[in-house]
């Protein structure tokens, strides 16, 4: 889990922020203002003190969600964590942490954290409320991390900046919108995820699954479902999939070994390595520009083969027919008996095709690409 802090400076002044990524990031406010404290516990009124200037606060709550078809959270400055349960409401559990210059003040801006719902016809809304206003003079901090267990059937959105979002076992769609923080679903339903600046993983999704991410990887695994990745800035691993899957991605590496269904892969700017090991694979596209593309087929799953390189090299140590066409290009065919059907274009891109087994490449010439 990322750590998450945000430093507002006086009110009045530009507020000042600190983002942090991993456990005791960030800077404390002034040189060897947090070694020296020793941890002491003072528990009162929902309160918890460690030591000078920092205050935690426990928060708990419980709304029914009879006749709540979604339910819809707005957090920033934090981890959000959703659950799928069986009960009929929703338990909200949230630790705030605050660190200021002073004790009392610590106390005061903890207290006014707070979360806030409006209801709607079938909708449930939470959200995350701060201080709108800070003490003048002071340098503050604080996260707020948010756990919540829902009903299984509810559809679930979560917006979130400058934290981590996990949602595990949902049967309701779930959309997460998230900016500076990784985002991971765990057997969800109908996935949507828009993220920037983190990794994005799913882990054995059920249904249509979409995924915008940037700056940051993916990793695909047992998706049941068809999925779509655009991706930028950042690396794809695709392991296991049972369904459709469709890839875009810039500016980084593509890892693919599907299972069954149809695999395609637009890449740029970046290498692809994949893997065709199971015969239950209908269709195999890879377009690649400015890379270098890796393709493994094992021994025992027939195939069909076409491919087009254009100022690349097409390279095999299996019997595949490679002759050139035209200026600078070169065309590879195989017809074999059934399987999946793989096509391959490039623009500037070496293919390398290779067995299970060890085999022997054709060297390049010298120059050659």
């Amino acid at each position: 889990m990322a750590v998450v802090k945000r430093w507002v400076k006086t009110r009045g002044a530009e507020p000042a922020r600190r983002v942090g990524r991993g456990p005791g990031s960030g800077t404390v406010p002034g040189p060897g203002w947090l070694g020296s404290v020793s941890w002491a516990v003072l528990a009162l009124g929902g309160i918890t003190w460690a030591g000078p200037g920092m205050a935690y606060r426990r928060i708990e709550r419980r709304f029914p969600l009879a006749g709540v078809a979604r339910v819809v959270v707005f957090h920033r400055y934090g981890n959000v964590a959703v659950v799928g349960g069986e009960a009929d409401y929703a338990q909200l559990n949230a630790l705030v942490r605050v660190t200021a210059k002073d004790r009392q003040t610590a106390e005061e801006v903890s207290a006014e954290v707070d979360f806030q719902t409006r209801e709607g016809k079938d909708s449930l809304v939470v959200v995350t409320s701060y201080p709108s206003v800070t003490p003048a003079g002071q340098e503050l901090g604080y996260e707020v991390t948010l756990d919540l267990v829902l009903p299984v059937r509810v559809s679930t959105t979560v917006y979130n900046s400058f934290g981590d979002v996990v949602i595990t076992g949902m049967d309701g769609p779930c959309a997460v919108v998230n900016r500076f923080g990784d985002v991971e679903l765990d057997r969800c339903d109908r996935c949507e995820v828009d993220n920037t600046h983190g990794r994005v993983r799913l882990m054995g999704t059920r249904g249509s699954s979409v995924v915008r991410n940037s700056y940051g990887d993916v990793d695909l695994r047992l998706a049941d479902g068809p999925v779509q990745v655009m991706n930028r800035y950042g690396t794809v691993h695709a392991d296991q999939s049972s369904g459709n899957v469709a890839i875009s991605n810039l500016f980084g590496n593509v890892f693919a070994r599907p299972d069954r269904g149809a695999l395609s892969i637009a890449n740029r700017y970046g290498d692809v390595s994949a893997c065709v090991d199971d015969d239950e694979l209908t269709h195999l596209r890879i377009l690649s520009r400015l890379g270098r593309v890796e393709l493994r087929l094992a021994q025992a799953v027939p195939f069909e083969m076409e491919a087009m390189a254009c100022r690349g090299r097409i390279i095999s140590g299996l019997p595949i027919e490679v002759k050139p066409v035209g200026e600078d290009q070169e065309k590879a065919t195989y017809a074999g008996g059934g399987g999946p059907r793989i096509e391959l274009r490039g623009v500037f891109s070496d293919f390398v095709i290779r067995g299970d087994e060890a085999d022997s490449l054709p060297s390049m010439k010298p120059g050659e690409r």
